[in-house]
């Protein structure tokens, strides 16, 4: 048997991930079915220098249906994700709260609970594999 303490950890990490992902999994739904579609405009690429050699970090400027004008930055890092600083890009956002917004692109919304449970099916099969072996 594995040590009790690393295959609860492990498990626990892979369950709350899977947790997460429902999560963004339902916001990604009510997105598509309620959120207001608009453009926006990629106005930087971000690194934050707390990481270290972390990728760049999209912020998509866009107004909300009441003019109010919304910065976020995008749900998935990386370069190579086609989002240079100057781009127009689709936005979607819920009417009720538009810091809830997403670039309207495949990647950009089923990318991080897609990540999210791949990493949780990692953790949950080592915690796993610990205790069964």
């Amino acid at each position: 048997m594995g040590t009790p303490a690393a295959e609860a950890l492990c498990i626990t990490i892979g369950l709350f991930l899977y947790a997460c992902a429902v999560r963004d999994a339902r916001l990604v739904r009510r997105l598509r079915r309620e959120g207001v579609r608009t453009e926006g405009l990629v106005v930087a690429n971000v690194v934050d220098r707390r990481s270290g050699n972390s990728p760049q970090t999209p912020v998509v400027r866009f107004h909300d249906h009441q003019g109010y004008e919304v910065e976020f930055t995008t749900a998935i890092q990386g370069v190579g994700m086609g989002l240079a600083t100057g781009r127009r890009v689709g936005v979607v956002y819920l009417p009720d709260n538009s810091r809830k917004a997403r670039v309207w692109m495949r990647r950009q919304l089923v990318g991080p609970a897609v990540g999210m449970t791949l990493i949780g099916t990692l953790f949950l099969g080592f915690g796993l594999l610990i205790a069964f072996s």
